[in-house]
């Protein structure tokens, strides 16, 4: 029902309608969203031709994650050569969230472009493919980009990565010294990898905290006596 005084949905809209600067307005974001789709489609089109050619019958990512999870070594060596060359970053974007999903590959690429972009997105998009992929050949960089402040958000997941790429005690003993900084995500490590040394530093922070990362404490604690007989 219409309030006394206030206009309908549809009249404030029929309203806007009327107003040429809305219509040009309109029109302009229309034509800007045109020209970005035009142009990912552009860069994207050689990826897709690299696929169709090695057997991969895609014409699109989402095509390819919906229909040949894991990526095979083939389709990530295929990504990995695109990555590499690429500057145009909705498509880097794109190619590295797509490698979340292969098999162990070579992270070297995935390290150069970290270290070249000045994106912070694309920096958390590549650490959190690190952490969800596992690539090779990355557990000495990872313990310095996550503790590098330069590394920013992205640290976020870097530190997930850390734990899950590089050996047991580097790993802790890098992740303990990172608490402060990232309690939360740290807590998410210790509960994939942390022993009995984590669980006195967890207990020991975590009444000095709240909400969410309470909660993630709450869960590591639970996960490392789980594991470890700990009390």
């Amino acid at each position: 029902m219409k309030t006394k005084g206030k206009k309908t949905a549809a009249e404030l809209m029929t309203e806007l309608e009327a107003d040429p600067a809305f219509r040009e307005a309109r029109a302009q974001r229309e034509t800007e969203h045109a020209v970005r789709v035009d142009a990912y489609r552009r860069a994207a089109e050689p990826v897709m031709q690299d696929l169709q050619a090695i057997g991969i019958p895609v014409t699109s990512v989402d095509d390819l994650l919906r229909s040949w999870v894991p990526l095979s070594n083939e389709i990530a060596h295929v990504l990995l050569g695109h990555l590499a060359v690429s500057s145009f970053e909705p498509l880097q974007e794109s190619l590295v969230r797509a490698l979340a999903a292969a098999q162990p590959f070579p992270g070297r690429i995935l390290v150069d472009l970290f270290e070249a972009t000045p994106s912070e997105n694309l920096k958390w998009v590549i650490a959190n493919t690190m952490a969800m992929a596992r690539p090779l050949g990355t557990s000495d960089w990872l313990l310095k980009a996550a503790a590098a402040p330069s590394s920013g958000k992205a640290r976020e997941m870097l530190v997930l990565a850390v734990a899950r790429l590089v050996p047991a005690a580097p790993a802790k003993a890098l992740l303990r010294t990172l608490f402060d900084d990232l309690p939360g995500h740290v807590a998410m490590a210790f509960a994939e990898v942390g022993g009995r040394e984590e669980l006195v530093l967890l207990k020991a922070k975590r009444d000095r905290m709240k909400g969410w990362i309470k909660k993630e404490i709450d869960k590591a604690i639970r996960a490392i006596e789980k594991r470890d007989g700990s009390r």
